[in-house]
C-alpha cells in the first residue's frame, strides 16, 4: 500500500471514530423537544457529529475512493467523474450501490448547511445520518479489511 492511501485510511478511521463517538454522546433518538431545548452539551455534541459526518463522507468521496481504485486495483480512474468511480465500486462490490452513496451526499449537504429547518426535521435529519454514519464506518471496515490495513496508524509505512 501507497502512503497516500494510507494515510487517507487513516484520516478517515480517525473521522469515523469522532464521528462514533459524538453519536454516542447525543440522546437516543434525538428529538425535536431535544433540538428546541438548545442545551449547550447536545448543540456541541451535535456540531461535532455533523462536522465528522460531512468530513467522513467528503474523505472516502472525494479522495479515498479514486485512490483505491487507482492505487489497490490498479485501475486508470484519476481524472474520472465521482459518479463514474462509485459506479465502479459498486461492480467491484466495494461498495454496495452508488445511488445509497448519492444519498450520503444529500445527508451531508443538508447537515453542513442547515437545510432542515423545523426542529422535527432537523432530529429526523439527525436519525437518518446516525444510521448513515453507521453504514460509513462499515464500508470503510470492509475497505481496510480489502486492502489489509486493519491497525489504526498503519498508513504510515
Amino acid at each position: 500500500m501507497t502512503p497516500q492511501l494510507g494515510a487517507l485510511l487513516d484520516s478517515c478511521r480517525a473521522h469515523a471514530r469522532y464521528l462514533l463517538a459524538a453519536q454516542g454522546r447525543l440522546p437516543s433518538p434525538v428529538t425535536a423537544a431535544n433540538i428546541a431545548a438548545s442545551d449547550d452539551v447536545l448543540v456541541a455534541a451535535l456540531d461535532q457529529f455533523a462536522y465528522r459526518f460531512v468530513r467522513l463522507q467528503d474523505t472516502l468521496g472525494g479522495r479515498l475512493f479514486r485512490r483505491l481504485l487507482v492505487e489497490h486495483f490498479g485501475e486508470p480512474y484519476e481524472d474520472s467523474s465521482l459518479r463514474d468511480v462509485l459506479d465502479r465500486l459498486e461492480k467491484l462490490g466495494v461498495i454496495a450501490s452508488a445511488e445509497r452513496w448519492g444519498q450520503f451526499r444529500a445527508m451531508r449537504n443538508a447537515l453542513a448547511h442547515d437545510y432542515p429547518e423545523t426542529a422535527e426535521e432537523k432530529a429526523a435529519a439527525i436519525e437518518l445520518a446516525r444510521a448513515m454514519s453507521r453504514e460509513m464506518a462499515l464500508m470503510l471496515e470492509a475497505i481496510q479489511a480489502l486492502t489489509n490495513d486493519t491497525t489504526p496508524g498503519s498508513g504510515a509505512r
